[in-house]
Formats: structure tokens, C-alpha cells, sequence
């Protein structure tokens, strides 16, 4: 019991301090134990037209365009490739993670691709 309390208490710290997942700022490459490092790499995927697609199955309830709503705005504060990898994977706050098999790592950077093209990756 005393475990399940401490999780808790982690988690209800983590969710005030992070919001939906992205409106908190961190370090770069220092947001968890092993960082962005195993996120890093250009955009894979050149499909806008896609990316924009499973943006609206899978993202666009909490970010509507990339703008802000139940979660942050990814245009206002667009982050690298690496941290919007990373955000989707292992997620934080009020975004849960997508694993692989939800949300393909195709479709992830079809994603990317269409941010970039809105703006939303620096």
C-alpha cells in the first residue's frame, strides 16, 4: 500500500507540474533517464497529407491544428523531432504514450512531417 501511495503521490506531482505533456518546459536531452538520445534523428517521412491525417485520429482532440486546447499549443512551442518522439512514445502529464503498435513509427513521422510543415518542429 505504501508503494501504491508513493506512485500516486509521483504522479499527481508530475501531472500539476506538466499539464498536458509539453507546456512545462525542460532541459534538452535531460527530460527522463535516458534522455532524447534514443529519439534523435531527421523526420522520416515526407507525407504531409498523411501526417495530417493521423494528426486528426490521433492528436487533434487535445491539440486542434496544432493549437492549443486540453493540451498545449505545439505551433506556439514547437519542439525537436527528438522531444515530440519522445512526447508521443513514452508520454507525461495528461498525454498517456502511444506505442508502436497504436501509432506506427511510419505514422509518427508522417506526424513530424506534417508539423513541420505548420511550424510546430524547431
Amino acid at each position: 500500500m505504501r508503494i501504491h501511495l508513493r506512485a500516486l503521490g509521483m504522479f499527481v506531482g508530475i501531472v500539476a507540474a506538466v499539464g498536458c505533456g509539453g507546456g512545462a518546459s525542460e532541459p534538452e536531452g535531460d527530460s527522463s533517464a535516458g534522455g532524447e538520445s534514443g529519439y534523435e534523428g531527421p523526420i522520416a517521412s515526407t507525407d504531409v497529407a498523411h501526417g495530417k491525417e493521423v494528426f486528426g485520429t490521433f492528436c487533434d482532440d487535445c491539440h486542434p491544428d496544432g493549437g492549443e486546447d486540453v493540451g498545449p499549443s505545439l505551433i506556439e512551442h514547437p519542439h525537436t523531432p527528438a522531444k515530440l518522439r519522445q512526447q508521443v512514445r513514452e508520454g507525461s502529464g495528461k498525454m498517456r504514450p502511444f506505442s508502436e503498435k497504436r501509432l506506427s513509427n511510419e505514422d509518427l513521422e508522417a506526424i513530424l512531417a506534417w508539423l513541420a510543415s505548420v511550424n510546430a518542429v524547431k
